[in-house]
């Protein structure tokens, strides 16, 4: 079967590798994003999955805007196409273009997390386990019918890196096993109308710690978004990015967003316990040790984040 893949992350690479290996299939493209601006510099680079894919031997494909992107599956001409993590909502007047239409690999059991950020809010939610669903794209958002799914456990201390990481190679797998399903004329089976929760798209203001939450759910919201876009917190007027944390035992109960320094130790009171921040980055500053954070302190007591 000729396949074309769009995505935009590096949790396609799993299954652009057992495709470019396949014996059964032939991978013809790569749709990606276009290059854009990034740095201090503001250069004009690709992203990191189209580097990737061109210096292993991949055809990859960039096209600017909607009318350019359905001449280019035109042009192609591919039996299928698999989005994985493209980010971008696909007109239902193109679903008929290739002959098995479109397919997606979603990182959750569907109708579970419909949306952008399934992982992300999976965890932020202390969901206990998540899956992959390969599901046939149709008008709706994450509505189509599916072919395979498979559930996973998360756990206790899995970030969304981590957890991507699981998944992308277990729909890699059942992506494979969906296209034989395709080519033997399988359909998929209708979603179910219960059970529906809705992960929309993240955005940095949801990276605001809030000190009244319990001790889990900050932690939680570590592991779902320190990776990106980041957590973070206030001292004042000064912004500071947390970049690791634990929940501690050093001392029994702090006031939510209350700061004590305890042997160079940065502890923060939450609802129902003390958060340690181990590393942070202050704005307009590198990264460092909650140690070297405190000796820059002028002040180190009656201090509030927030």
């Amino acid at each position: 079967m000729k396949v074309v893949i769009a995505s935009s992350s590096y949790v396609s690479k799993p299954l652009i590798s057992l495709l470019s290996s396949s014996r059964e299939h032939e991978l013809i493209g790569l749709i990606t994003n276009p290059d854009k601006a990034t740095g201090r510099g503001m250069n004009i680079v690709p992203n990191e999955l189209a580097s990737w894919g061109m210096s292993n031997g991949i055809n990859v494909l960039k096209p600017e805007g909607r009318d350019n992107l359905k001449d280019l599956i035109k042009t192609l001409n591919p039996e299928i196409v698999i989005t994985i993590a493209y980010g971008q909502i696909i007109p239902e007047d193109f679903l008929n273009l290739p002959k098995y239409g479109w397919i997606n690999v979603h990182f959750s059991s569907l109708p579970r997390w419909r949306g952008a950020a399934p992982v992300q809010w999976a965890i932020l939610s202390a969901d206990k386990e998540t899956g992959v669903t390969i599901f046939q794209l149709d008008k709706g958002m994450d509505t189509g019918p599916v072919y395979l799914s498979e559930s996973v456990s998360i756990e206790r201390d899995e970030t969304t890196e981590m957890l991507l990481t699981r998944l992308s190679n277990i729909g890699a797998d059942l992506a494979i096993q969906s296209l034989s399903k395709i080519q033997t004329g399988i359909k998929p089976v209708a979603q179910f109308n219960s059970g529906v929760t809705l992960a929309p798209k993240i955005t940095k203001n949801d990276g605001k710690i809030d000190w009244h939450e319990n001790t889990d759910e900050i932690f939680n919201r570590y592991r779902a978004l320190a990776g990106n876009p980041g957590i973070w917190t206030l001292l004042g007027e000064l912004r500071l990015k947390i970049d690791s944390l634990e929940i501690s035992n050093r001392v029994e109960k702090i006031s939510p967003a209350e700061v004590l320094i305890s042997d160079e130790h940065l502890l923060v009171g939450a609802n129902n316990g003390v958060i340690e921040i181990k590393t942070l980055t202050p704005a307009g500053r590198s990264q460092m040790s909650a140690a070297e954070f405190i000796r820059g302190l002028t002040n180190k007591s009656g201090l509030q984040l927030g």
